[in-house]
């Protein structure tokens, strides 16, 4: 009787412990099951929910952001912890109330508008994103319930406008809209390690105050430039007017945000007469010193070519680039055949797009087909367009002993390996030219003593629905220093610059665009290394003959 006792207390013991596990495993199943079901709730109302029934429009992580600098290692974009404000409309006692002290705790906000959203069946309603911490304690000094704080981060530019074009900026959730900051925004948000670009910001200050006081004082509407190190294809500045501040998050289709050097279509004008003339040169059939008829206009097809200020002379190769002939330019042309030309403009990257960093990148736009009459207006620079960027590449590689490298915005410590598109011969030839353009031609005013700046202006009229409008021109300068040894381009533009007394009433490019080049080179020579030098000026002529 004793032992079945014992038998009965070890059966029901065992009873126990079996009915304890399986309730504790049902509890176990319960909770995994609650749980999952208030993480799906999360993930509903919270993460797959942006402006839906829920009201939720956010990720409520703080997503860290590389910084970027520039090539001296000096911040231009960092991200900097702020705090957001939220309500929780169910938790709020009186609405009327509460909206009347948000309204005092954040003076830009309207009463009678946060109380009809307040008044909503939403769960969450976003307040204010990226308070001030003085505006933080405001709204703590209220006590308001049904009020959070949810901490953030906000992308700060410490230079504005200064980089607009470069950076591009963010959206209110540090997603990358532009410029560096969208085409690198993986990077930036996967890595902690800064992103290094090319950008010097002395050089960027200085650029832009330049072209800035320019486009004042010729009452443009707009205006670009751009500076390249030549030997590697950085871009050292990069500047566009009208401009925008990263800062706030402006319409991303404002006319602010078009950014001039990458995403314009320009036709160059007499600027591509050294691309003419590189041609020409590179067929071996024509030196510097060869003579062209230029003393009468040229009707082919239905159009005449005529010259600006025409000297009626038979004109050598130099010259024609030196006094800007269209109809030395046009018999060139002619001379070596459209063919050719095509060929050639092809050939050394001009009829195909330019890489770079930036994703706004313009096309060339050129005639199809390409005929007699192409020929001739393209040898002077119209029937082409180009974007700055575009012009400054490879007018760099033809000096760059005919070496083209492609355009970056990412720092580069050491010379790369471009891709040759003139003989050396060509190279040296051209850079002469450009230089003699400026001592003895129609760019005096680019000329900055020490610096043998070297270059060629061009003016284009602008065109509107197909057809090109007289009182509304482009004019640009592109050059390079020193040409003793090119170690840096520039090309400036201006969007339809005004006569001044100063220039006589003239509105063309050697009388605008030329001397702001000018401004430019002398205030940023030193800073990017360039000493002016004493020693006197090369015979130029004498270098080309020597060559031949």
């Amino acid at each position: 009787m004793y032992r079945g006792y014992g038998n009965n207390i070890y059966s029901l013991s065992r009873s126990l412990k079996i009915a304890k596990h399986r309730a504790l495993f049902a509890i176990s199943i319960f909770i995994l099951l609650f749980s999952a079901l208030i993480i799906r709730l999360a993930q509903i109302m919270v993460f797959n929910d942006r402006d839906g029934e829920y009201g939720f429009d956010f990720t409520p992580s703080v997503i860290s952001r590389a910084d970027i600098i520039d090539r001296n290692g000096v911040i231009i974009a960092t991200s900097l912890p702020t705090v957001s404000l939220y309500a929780c409309p169910h938790e709020i006692i009186n609405i009327e109330e509460a909206a009347e002290k948000i309204s005092d705790a954040l003076k830009e906000i309207d009463k009678a508008d946060i109380a009809k959203k307040l008044s909503s069946e939403k769960k969450f309603l976003w307040i204010k994103r990226n308070l001030s911490p003085t505006q933080e304690q405001a709204v703590l000094n209220q006590g308001i319930p049904g009020m959070h704080f949810l901490k953030t981060e906000r992308r700060v530019y410490p230079d504005g406008n200064l980089l607009a074009h470069v950076i591009g900026g963010t959206d209110i959730d540090n997603v990358g809209i532009a410029g560096i900051e969208k085409v690198f925004d993986e990077s930036l948000r996967e890595s902690t390690k800064s992103i290094t670009l090319s950008i010097d910001v002395k050089i960027q200050h200085a650029v832009r105050d330049e072209l800035q006081k320019g486009i004042e004082e010729f009452s443009a509407i707009g205006g670009a430039a751009v500076i390249m190190k030549i030997s590697t294809g950085e871009i050292i500045s990069l500047v566009s007017i009208p401009d925008f501040d990263p800062n706030k998050n402006s319409d991303p289709k404002a006319k602010e945000r078009f950014n001039m050097i990458t995403s314009s279509a320009i036709e160059p004008g007499s600027s591509a007469k050294i691309f003419n003339t590189a041609m020409a040169l590179e067929s071996g059939r024509v030196t510097p010193f060869t003579v062209f008829d230029a003393r009468f206009p040229i009707n082919i097809g239905r159009f005449t070519v005529h010259d600006f200020k025409g000297l009626g002379k038979m004109l050598s190769v130099e010259e024609i680039l030196k006094y800007s002939s269209n109809i030395g330019s046009a018999k060139i042309a002619l001379d070596i055949g459209r063919t050719v030309q095509k060929k050639f403009f092809k050939d050394i990257g001009l009829l195909d797009a330019v890489s770079c960093e930036l994703l706004e990148t313009q096309r060339p736009l050129y005639p199809t087909p390409w005929t007699d009459v192409s020929s001739v207006t393209i040898s002077y620079g119209h029937g082409i367009a180009l974007s700055p960027l575009h012009m400054i590449t490879v007018t760099s590689g033809i000096i760059n002993n005919g070496i083209l490298c492609n355009p970056t915005l990412l720092k580069r410590e050491n010379a790369v390996q471009g891709r040759k598109i003139v003989s050396k011969k060509t190279s040296n030839l051209i850079k002469a030219l450009m230089r003699i353009n400026v001592t003895e031609g129609r760019n005096k005013f680019a000329d900055v003593p020490g610096y043998f700046v070297g270059g060629k202006s061009g003016t284009a009229e602008k065109q509107k629905h197909g057809r090109y409008l007289k009182n509304a021109n482009y004019t640009g300068f592109v050059g390079a220093f020193p040409m003793t040894d090119p170690k840096y381009s520039i090309y400036v533009v201006l969007d339809e610059p005004q006569a001044t007394a100063k220039t006589h009433g003239y509105r063309t490019a050697g009388w605008n665009a030329a001397p702001i080049c000018a401004r430019i080179i002398k205030r940023i020579g030193a800073m990017l290394g360039v000493i002016s030098s004493t020693n006197p000026e090369p015979d130029w002529k004498d270098i080309m003959r020597k060559l031949l």
